[in-house]
């Protein structure tokens, strides 16, 4: 039983980090959730693919900075960007009022939420010193 457990957690992890990448190339789907996901399914079922999956370029963009409690001004910045566009684009479209307070209520949840999580310096560029 627990074989079947870590082959379904593999394969739900991939499912997710197919979506995550997809995510990465389409604007409106979201990337860092599913990538969040995808390491949640591969920390459960192979040390391996985790270890593989934590050495990647999309874990170290996406996914660290969630699971350390801090994201770069940049990082905070397209999310929300993202999210008011898609709020935007629900609200205009919500046939009824209460429905727009629902987003209203949603945009300003995700509002205070960037400012709960802490913001990490920008990584400042290597320099070259010529002598």
């Amino acid at each position: 039983m627990k074989q079947l457990y870590k082959w379904i957690y593999i394969v739900l992890g991939t499912i997710f980090l197919g979506i995550g990448i997809l995510g990465i190339f389409l604007p409106l789907l979201p990337t860092t959730p599913f990538l969040l996901l995808t390491s949640f399914f591969y920390t459960r079922s192979s040390e391996r693919l985790n270890a593989y999956f934590r050495s990647t370029r999309f874990y170290e963009e996406y996914v660290k900075g969630f699971k350390k409690g801090e994201l770069t001004k940049k990082q905070k910045i397209k999310i929300l960007a993202t999210c008011y566009i898609c709020i935007g684009i629900s609200a205009y479209f919500a046939p009824h009022m209460y429905m727009r307070l629902i987003l209203a209520c949603i945009a300003i949840v995700q509002l205070i939420s960037m400012f709960i999580i802490k913001t990490k310096a920008d990584e400042p560029k290597d320099i070259i010193i010529k002598k």
